[in-house]
């Protein structure tokens, strides 16, 4: 029997091993993960935490937030990394840091419940079958995290860096795992970013919003376990992370 994958998991902003609940509960035969929450208030500090905690060699996980997270550690340590999975994130510098300051100020200011409300209403898409039972987790989560875990995390996302050209050395398995409906990133980003990804694959979740693995649990587990088989059976051909890469952050 092939040995378990390594498998190293960012939750999205204010989100923590529940996001990956189910994930846990059916991929333990091919997976040996865990959930880092890092609470830096930027990337490349939170970057160094989730390295000095992860194995030497690990598949990487990251969704939104926490995707934005595992760009940064792929950045730092490339050659550390034995698959790629990357859910509802963007790449590129942030869009709107007046309007994300002005959200942080508002939490701050005692609106941390409403600024929870209305960005847990965007994430989720109420539609779906598992609406109702996945907002009532992500707002479980965010208040376990607290206000001054959003105003770190928040500012590292609303600082960090233009992550885009990590795709063009990527040649590690690769999953680009989006939501139909997500309000934040539109599949379409996924499609842009694969196409530079020779090993990628891009599933698309139909009746999900931003967050696949809480919102269409079964149908994200299933495109995981076939992203773990490959990156699986890539380490048993002792296929290199990257060819243009030195190991930079190894341990």
């Amino acid at each position: 029997m092939a040995a378990r994958v390594p498998l190293v998991l960012l939750p999205a902003l204010l989100c923590d091993a529940g996001l990956y609940r189910a994930q846990f509960d059916a991929l333990g035969d091919i997976a040996d993960a865990q959930v880092i929450v890092a609470t830096e208030s930027s990337l490349a500090r939170s970057a160094q935490v989730v390295l000095s905690q992860a194995p030497p060699r690990f598949a990487l996980a990251g969704t939104s937030a926490g995707g934005n997270l595992a760009l940064e550690v792929l950045a730092t340590a490339p050659a550390r990394v034995t698959g790629f999975w990357l859910t509802g994130s963007n790449a590129a510098v942030h869009g709107d840091v007046t309007g994300a300051r002005r959200l942080s100020e508002r939490a701050r200011a005692g609106e941390y419940e409403r600024v929870v409300d209305e960005l847990a209403a965007l994430c989720i898409h109420a539609a779906g079958p598992h609406g109702p039972a996945a907002l009532a987790t992500l707002r479980a989560m965010a208040v376990r995290a607290g206000l001054d875990v959003f105003l770190r995390q928040h500012e590292a996302v609303i600082t960090r860096a233009d992550r885009s050209a990590v795709f063009k050395t990527l040649t590690v398995p690769t999953l680009f795992l989006w939501g139909r409906h997500d309000r934040f990133s539109p599949p379409e980003r996924a499609e842009a970013y694969a196409a530079g990804v020779p090993s990628a694959r891009v599933v698309v979740v139909e009746d999900c919003g931003h967050l696949p693995t809480l919102e269409q649990p079964e149908a994200a587990t299933a495109a995981i376990r076939e992203w773990l088989i490959r990156v699986q059976r890539a380490g048993a051909g002792g296929t290199r992370v990257s060819a243009e890469t030195p190991e930079a952050g190894a341990s």
